[in-house]
């Protein structure tokens, strides 16, 4: 399914949050492609544009670290969870301890422990934090659906076609009614001393989910987004878990008045192939890029 960009950003004007529909008004032929983005992978680009291009062009890999795989096992026992939920049966916080168990120790899962976390270490904080979750954020939650899939939504731009894949992790409804999208995000810094999720830099992302989910569901998504924050502390004191909103997403992605927003520029990197380094990235290291021996950039 696809919708036109321009026609959206004059469609919902100063006002981004009450659009009403994502989709094309009438069938269009189908234009090239510039290129697929992951939504999980959209804050790279805009990191490191570079690393993005090695990870999502030229398909290189690194193993999985130890806290990225405790991320998709906290990922995988609350999706447990909250699916039951949703569907209407009784939820089992035993059946979400053993997804998480499974999945660390997954014999099949390339991941790369180290000393800093090792297999077990990252089961009991990951089993720690699964019953926080249950015990102090389910009960404030709603939720409508959970893991929604967009296997293509197709972006039309002045500079080209962007086609976005992914996953939403939650949609849920407020206590105004409204429905919106919450956005799980574990990590040693996800939650802040104040015990607000940390949402620095998210609203890249969750805008990106916002707009998957509403095209697969057919329905305006009015809600700010949420973070769901789970601190993987080692410690029981560092293990909080907290929530925070996002007000405005939609406007970084589609731009206001004349300035284009980050999808426009987006398609524009992909049209010309340009994927400018930032060798001050955090992130600029052999543990996180995959081609960072081959990159020339860097110190």
């Amino acid at each position: 399914m696809a919708f036109d960009l321009t026609e959206f950003a004059e469609k919902v004007g100063g006002d981004m949050m009450k659009a009403q529909t994502l989709s094309a008004p009438h069938p269009v032929a189908a234009p090239a492609i510039l290129g697929t983005v992951r939504a999980s992978s959209w804050s790279t680009m805009f990191d490191c544009s570079l690393r993005w291009y090695y990870q999502n062009v030229m398909k290189l890999r690194l193993p999985s670290g130890g806290a990225a795989r405790l991320g998709t096992a906290l990922h995988k026992s609350t999706a447990v969870y909250d699916t039951a939920s949703v569907a209407g049966a009784v939820p089992s916080i035993e059946h979400a301890c053993d997804a998480l168990v499974d999945v660390i120790h997954d014999p099949g899962a390339d991941v790369q422990w180290d000393d800093d976390l090792r297999p077990l270490d990252a089961e009991a904080i990951g089993l720690a934090l699964t019953r926080r979750y249950v015990a102090e954020i389910v009960p404030t939650h709603e939720y409508r659906a959970v893991e929604v899939q967009c296997t293509a939504l197709d972006i039309t731009t002045d500079s080209g076609v962007i086609r976005l894949t992914g996953t939403t992790d939650r949609v849920r409804l407020t206590d105004d009614g409204q429905e919106g999208i919450a956005d799980i995000k574990s990590g040693s810094k996800a939650v802040d001393t104040n015990g607000r999720a940390v949402t620095k830099g998210r609203h890249l992302q969750t805008g990106i989910y916002k707009l998957m989910a509403e095209n697969a569901l057919q329905r305006p998504l009015d809600a700010p987004d949420e973070i769901i924050g789970l601190q993987t502390g080692k410690t029981e004191r560092g293990q909080r878990v907290g929530v925070a909103e996002i007000a405005d997403s939609r406007t970084p992605l589609v731009g206001f008045d004349e300035v284009p927003g980050l999808i426009e520029l987006a398609a524009r990197m992909l049209k010309a192939g340009s994927f400018p380094p930032n060798p001050q990235s955090y992130l600029c290291s052999p543990k996180y890029c995959p081609g960072f021996h081959k990159c020339r950039f860097h110190d």
